[in-house]
This record gives C-alpha cells, structure tokens and sequence, in this order.
C-alpha cells in the first residue's frame, strides 16, 4: 500500500464512526457513510497533502525507502467556545495518536491554528513525517 493509502485507512478507521470524511488534497462531499448508516458531519473535515519526498532505491530495484511529509488539516465550522469543538479536539488527537503508534510516523510540526478568510471555516494542522518501505509504484 502506498503512502496515500496508509493515510487514508488511517483517517477512514478514525474519522468515519464519527461522520467526518477526509480526502486527499480537497473537501469531498457525500450523501451517505456505509450505505446510510452513519450520518455525515458536514461541521467537519479533513485535508491533507503530501509536501515533499524523498525516496531511495534498492539495488534490486523492488522496494524503496521513502520520506514523506505529510500535512493533516482538521476544518471544524464553529467557535472554540462551542460544545463541539470538544469532540473535534479528541479527533485531533487520536489523529496524532493513531500516527504515531506506527513505527513509521514521527511528528513534525505539533498543532497549529488554521485561520480560513474564504470559508467560514477554521482548523488545526498537523504535521507527520513518514519513513518507510514501500514497493515500486505505490508513491500515493
């Protein structure tokens, strides 16, 4: 499995129970989770993004070692101050827990405000390094 699906498996076990869809580089929006069993928070979001890479090829020409930084942006439509922001602060962290747990991932840049002028929302990123083995032609 490539990067982009070590991410996303990720996102989905964590985010999905609770109605929050992540994808990668945009907003997606659905109708329905797991054939309509789960209702979609529309209050809440997840982007990320692969920033920047650097990969190594073995001899053999199979596998690569891999270092991948990769930005997780947490959108929420409400104030702080709100009851909810509660739910997403625990999100948020089992985000980070959830990466970390894996011998792969390290913390690159810790929790940080994200401040939107376009949009009514607001966020918080998060920064993860990945270092790993992958197999030829799974980068994403």
């Amino acid at each position: 499995m490539g990067i982009l699906g070590i991410v996303q498996k990720k996102l989905d076990t964590l985010l999905l129970p609770d109605g929050v869809l992540s994808h990668h580089l945009r907003r997606v929006k659905v109708e329905k989770i797991n054939g309509g069993k789960t209702p979609v928070n529309n209050d809440e979001y997840v982007v990320y993004r692969l920033v920047s890479t650097k990969n190594t090829a073995y001899g053999d020409g199979r596998a690569r070692l891999v270092r991948q930084y990769v930005d997780i942006n947490y959108y929420y439509s409400y104030e702080k101050t709100d009851a909810r922001y509660k739910d997403a602060e625990r999100r948020i962290k089992a985000i980070k827990t959830a990466f970390l747990s894996d011998p792969r991932f390290r913390l690159a840049n810790g929790e940080s405000d994200i401040y939107d002028s376009d949009n009514p929302y607001r966020g918080i990123n998060v920064e993860f390094l990945f270092v790993g083995v992958i197999e030829n032609g799974e980068n994403g």
